[in-house]
This record gives structure tokens, sequence and C-alpha cells, in this order.
């Protein structure tokens, strides 16, 4: 099937009441993982791309590489842009081909300092001018969600919750197309048990006539992400349980090998260092983790 907008896919999942999975690609493995997880599924896919992954490896190469798995996808798949920060970001992605991009106008370039509601209003609104003119959807975030890559204690009452009249006042004024809300989660690893202000969540889907997105979906009890499925959340971010999985196979066979090769002669030296069979289990795990989110979404069998 290929590749679709984000839009497409979530405004079918509005229709049947489902979400869609969110998953961020940093390398073949992770890529490869996610598509073929959603295959196996039957689900709707939106494919993510961070900016910062550009500190990692040349964009180019990693957008060569994903497209070349979506054109061949046996189900939709949305190639986004995961919190592009400014407006220059965006239209470089936008060069890429990517039929769904996000402009995270609530925080200034460097990821940490807020941008005050007129300014994200104004960026936004830019972004989503340029986009609409390719036939691209565009996501913007509204409220303040903990940082990527941090640790944030959960239960803050100083966490600034998405405003419901603020967000029909931002989506009417923008014309976006999604939005991404603060309503308890946050980016990166919790400690303890995350939890999502529900009501919350109600009122701004009550406020807004587009689909919602849950940011900082990894770690969320199953039981709390399903309710906000049915409250309007239809589409959710994982980056960080990927991560783990990942990171955790890996290290299962690197200390299996160690074992079996230990007082290993030349050639089983050499058999050690065979880094496909580090790999591929962490893409299978990456691929599992996959699989299991979208079930909870209930997008399998949506495609």
């Amino acid at each position: 099937m290929g590749l679709v907008t984000s839009k497409e896919i979530l405004e079918a999942a509005d229709r049947g009441g489902y979400a869609v999975g969110a998953f961020n690609a940093i390398n073949m493995e992770t890529a490869q993982a996610i598509i073929h997880a959603a295959e196996d599924e039957r689900s709707p896919l939106i494919l993510q791309i961070t900016q910062t992954t550009m500190n990692y490896t040349e964009p180019e190469e990693l957008v060569a590489l994903v497209f070349a798995l979506v054109n061949k996808a046996k189900v939709p798949v949305a190639v986004h842009l995961d919190h592009g920060r400014t407006f220059e970001i965006v239209m470089r992605f936008l060069k890429f081909g990517f039929s769904s991009v996000m402009i995270d106008g609530s925080l200034q370039p460097d990821g940490k300092t807020p941008r005050n509601y007129e300014e994200n209003v104004e960026i936004t609104k830019k972004v989503v001018e340029a986009a609409h003119a390719l036939g691209v959807t565009v996501e913007a975030e509204l409220g303040r969600l903990g940082q990527i890559g941090t640790e944030i204690e959960v239960g803050d009452p100083g966490k600034a919750l998405t405003d419901p009249d603020q967000a029909r006042d931002f989506v009417g004024r923008t014309g976006v197309d999604l939005l991404a809300i603060a309503i308890g989660t946050t980016h990166g690893l919790y400690r303890g048990t995350p939890t999502i202000v529900h009501d919350r969540l109600e009122q701004i889907d009550k406020a807004v006539d587009v689909p919602l997105v849950m940011h900082g979906g990894s770690g969320v009890p199953d039981d709390a992400v399903v309710k906000a499925v049915q409250l309007g959340i239809r589409k959710i971010n994982i980056d960080t349980q990927m991560r783990v999985a990942f990171y955790d196979a890996i290290k299962e066979v690197v200390a299996k090998t160690e074992k079996e090769h230990a007082g290993a002669d030349e050639l089983g030296e050499v058999r050690k260092y065979d880094i496909r069979k580090l790999l591929a289990p962490a893409r299978d795990a990456v691929r599992e983790t996959v699989r299991e989110r979208i079930r909870v979404f209930g997008s399998s069998g949506k495609a």
C-alpha cells in the first residue's frame, strides 16, 4: 500500500475509535522491525524520524533507506518528522518527501526554553501554509511535556497541561491537522507510574475537531492507554520502549556469546564478533514490542 498521509490514517482511526502507533526509526534494523510488525498485525503505521537523528547520521541516508522499505510495505505508512523545532528544519524534511511533519512550536530551537503562545501560533501557521500547499499533514504541540531523554517525576502538579479553550483557539487560528497535548505524560523515562489526566483529555477532545496525539507513550499502563484512546487519542508516540527492548536483547546476546566462546580457538574468536548475531535478535525484540503496542492501541487488522 505504501506512502499515505497521517491525516488519512488518523481520520480513519477517529471513525473507528482506535489509535495508531507512531514509532521512531534510527537505523535499518529499527525501521525493518517497525514496518514488519505493522505488516504482521495488518495495522496502519506512522513511521517517525526525529530531527535529533541528524546528530547520528546524515538524514538523506536514513531517509533513502526508510523510503525503500515503505515503498514495499503491505500496509499504509505515513513517514513523519517528529519534533521539528524550526521552520527551516521542517522545510528540509518536506523536501525529503515526508508525508507528515511536526512543528513543535511549544519550545525554542534549543528544545528546552518555552515559546510563548503567540510565537507557537505564528510558527505553526507558517508551517501549515507551506505543508498544506504540498498536501502534507501537520502536527503541532500545545502545553508542556517533559524533555526528551530526561527522567522527570510524574504526578508533578507544576506540569503545564494543555488548556481546552486555548486548544480550540490554537486549532482555529493555525489550521493544524493533528494536536499533541500535555495530559500528564512525558518524553523519555519515568520515575514511578505515569498518570494521565483523563478529565482534561476529555475536555480537549470536546473543544477541538482534529485527532489528538499523546507523546511519551512508553511506560504508560495499558489500561490508562485504552481509556485515553476511548476519550479521543488517535496517535501515540513510542520510542523509549523500543530502545530498551533493543538494548536488552543485545545485552543478553553478548552475555550468552561470551559464555559460549570462552576459551575458543582463533576461528571461534572471529565468529564471536559477528555483529549480525547481535542485531538480528535486537531487531526481533523491537518487532515484538511494536506488535504488542499495536494490539493495545486497537489498530490490528485495520490496514
